[in-house]
C-alpha cells in the first residue's frame, strides 16, 4: 500500500513540473495563448463557402481549368474570288464542359470579318450564307467548317489570336444554276476484268463501261496488298480527272477515251488501298457534259458507285446545280 502511494506521488510531481514548464512565462504570452484558443477568426480571413480550418482548399480540377481557357478568335469569310461575304452566318460550338459544347452564333460584318470571345478548351466554327455553297476540306479553298484548340493541343496546335491576320473561311458564291440531269449508278463488278455497262440517267442513254482485274494468287496474308486495276470508259465519249473538285465549269477539251486506276502491290503501303475515289469530267456522244464522283471497292464482291450531274443542253459547259439539288 505504501509502495502504491509512493508511485502516485511521483506521477503527480511529474505532472506538476510539466505544467509549470509549459505555462506561458509572461502576461503577454498568456494573453496570446488565450487569444489563440478563444478568439474567433477575423471576418477578413474567411468568406462564404470557404472551407473551415483543418480542411484545406481542394486542388483545382485540371480538366475544368481547361474548360475555362480564354477564347479570342478572329475570322474572315471570303468567296472563291477572294471577295468578302458580308452578313455570313457564323455558327460555333465552344467545348466548355465535359458533356457537350455550348452554341455561339454571330454574323460577319461588311468586310466578312467576325470575332468570337468566350471560354473553353476548343472551338468549332461553321460559316454559311443563302446563295453560297459549302466548301469541303481539300483543294485550294479553305473549308467552311474548321476546329481550333485553346486549352490543350489536340493535334491542331494552340490557336494564336491575331486581329490583324484573321483565320480564313471560304464559301463558293453561286453563279447561274441550271436544271441538270442527275447521274447515278452502282453495280457489282467482275474480278476477272470482264467489262460491265452501267446506265447513269433515267432520261437519257448515257453510260459508263467499267472493268476491274484483280490478281490475287491466294498466297498473300489477309489484308496484304495485291495487284488490281480498273478502267472507266464513257461509251462513245471522253473522260478526264477533275483536279478542282469545286469547279462547275467543264473543260472544253483534254478528254481521253478511258481513265485508269492502277494499284500494284508494289506501291507504297501508304498509297495502296483496296478502294479508290475519284472525280471525273465526262463528255458524252451527244456533246453534252457531266461530272461524277466515282468509287471503286476492289475487295470481296467488288463494287462501283457513281454520282453526279449532266447538263442536257449540248455544248453547254455549265454544271452548276441549283442549291436545292446539291
Amino acid at each position: 500500500m505504501k509502495k502504491r502511494i509512493k508511485i502516485i506521488s511521483v506521477v503527480a510531481l511529474l505532472l506538476a513540473l510539466a505544467a509549470f514548464l509549459l505555462w506561458p512565462t509572461s502576461r503577454e504570452d498568456a494573453s496570446r495563448h488565450r487569444s489563440k484558443i478563444t478568439s474567433p477568426l477575423k471576418p477578413s480571413s474567411v468568406s462564404a463557402g470557404s472551407p473551415t480550418v483543418g480542411n484545406p482548399m481542394p486542388p483545382t480540377n485540371p480538366l475544368m481549368a481547361l474548360m475555362q481557357t480564354p477564347i479570342d478568335f478572329y475570322g474572315v469569310v471570303l468567296d472563291q474570288n477572294g471577295s468578302p461575304v458580308p452578313s455570313a452566318k457564323i455558327s460555333a460550338s465552344v467545348l466548355d464542359n465535359i458533356l457537350k459544347g455550348s452554341p455561339v452564333s454571330t454574323t460577319a460584318d461588311n468586310s466578312g470579318k467576325f470575332t468570337i470571345k468566350s471560354k473553353g478548351r476548343s472551338l468549332h466554327i461553321e460559316v454559311s450564307k443563302l446563295g453560297y455553297y459549302y466548301v469541303e476540306k481539300g483543294g485550294a479553298l479553305k473549308p467552311s467548317s474548321q476546329g481550333f484548340d485553346f486549352g490543350l493541343n489536340d493535334g491542331r496546335g494552340i490557336y494564336q489570336p491575331d486581329p490583324a491576320s484573321p483565320t480564313l473561311f471560304h464559301l463558293r458564291k453561286g453563279g447561274t444554276p441550271v436544271l441538270l440531269d442527275t447521274l447515278r449508278g452502282q453495280s457489282k463488278v467482275p474480278r476477272d476484268g470482264s467489262p460491265i455497262t452501267i446506265g447513269l440517267s433515267k432520261i437519257s442513254k448515257v453510260t459508263l463501261q467499267i472493268s476491274c482485274r484483280t490478281m490475287e494468287d491466294g498466297t498473300q496474308p489477309p489484308n496484304a496488298p495485291y495487284d488490281w486495276h480498273c478502267e472507266i470508259t464513257p461509251e462513245g465519249g471522253g473522260i478526264q480527272e477533275a483536279s478542282d473538285e469545286h469547279s462547275f465549269l467543264a473543260p472544253s477539251d483534254g478528254y481521253v477515251r478511258l481513265a485508269l486506276i492502277d494499284m500494284p502491290k508494289t506501291l507504297d503501303p501508304k498509297q495502296w488501298s483496296s478502294r479508290a475515289s475519284k472525280s471525273y469530267w465526262l463528255r458524252f456522244p451527244d456533246n453534252t457534259f457531266g461530272k461524277v464522283s466515282f468509287m471503286m471497292i476492289a475487295r470481296g464482291d467488288h463494287f462501283a458507285v457513281i454520282n453526279g450531274f449532266r447538263n442536257p443542253s449540248p455544248n453547254d459547259l455549265n454544271l452548276e446545280p441549283k442549291l436545292d439539288d446539291r
